[in-house]
């Protein structure tokens, strides 16, 4: 099985987690791409947040998702 992340979606989520935002208001349907890319983004947000070591590398070049 191939994961395909939405790039939309996980800079959305990222920017949440780095905002602060709880995880449980992602806006995508569960069991979505959309709402694991958003969850994916918002770990590594959070991450930065904290200070963590975190990733924007996760994400293929280019614009739009990586379908």
């Amino acid at each position: 099985m191939r994961l395909v992340i939405d790039r939309k979606a996980w800079q959305e989520g990222f920017a949440a987690g780095e905002a602060g935002r709880i995880a449980g208001r992602c806006p995508y349907a569960a069991a979505t791409t959309e709402a694991w890319s958003w969850h994916g983004g918002w770990i590594e947000g959070d991450a930065g947040r904290r200070g963590f070591s975190y990733s924007r590398g996760t994400l293929p070049p280019g614009g739009g998702d990586s379908r």
